[in-house]
């Protein structure tokens, strides 16, 4: 099994630590290169990172690669609210990541246009209503939705895109989190 993106990338890190104790390779490789882009275009007709090769079967979404390795190898129960706490973090994280790439663009996203206004207050509602869900314990467990919290916020802190200093209990729940082998093994700072 082969997991392929990059080491600075939320999605390709949740899933990093979600196989934490499958036997598998990771392959980092950096999709603005030549040398990236040639692989992805190979692997993954929508470009985007991570992607799964599974012996003949290819994966190309996160979610859709957890799915497939939670019915594959049955790791741990899932639920609709497990699904909802992950359509969230997903919403929260395409925004960060999308407001990012455009700053790195040379745009300015803190200007008064709908695009950047739907973006800013997407995260700020997610994050309203995850801080609530872990302020109740709803991340207590360390599965796949909590990993996946817990990439965003880390991710986001490591952008410089949220303190977190508004949401008390998703501040709680990282700094938790933080002295896990696997954070430590995968923490893109390295």
């Amino acid at each position: 099994m082969k997991l392929y993106g990059s080491s600075t990338s939320p999605y390709v890190r949740r899933l990093r630590a979600y196989l934490e104790d499958f036997d598998h390779e990771f392959i980092n490789i950096n999709i603005y290169a030549e040398e990236g882009r040639s692989i992805l275009k190979a692997i993954n007709p929508a470009l985007k990172i991570p992607m799964l090769v599974d012996g003949d079967q290819v994966i190309f979404d996160s979610r859709i690669i957890f799915q497939y390795l939670n019915q594959a190898y049955v790791k741990e129960p899932w639920t609709i609210n497990d699904d909802n706490n992950l359509t969230l973090i997903n919403a929260a994280n395409d925004s960060y990541v999308e407001l990012f790439l455009l700053e790195k663009s040379g745009i300015d996203t803190s200007q008064d246009a709908l695009f950047f206004n739907l973006q800013h207050e997407r995260i700020k509602s997610t994050l309203d209503v995850l801080n609530k869900i872990a302020g109740k314990g709803g991340f207590d467990s360390w599965n796949f939705a909590s990993i996946s919290l817990f990439c965003l916020i880390d991710w986001a802190l490591f952008r410089a895109l949220n303190s977190f200093e508004d949401y008390p209990h998703l501040h709680t729940f990282y700094q938790s989190n933080l002295d896990r082998p696997i954070v430590k093994s995968t923490d893109p700072r390295d």
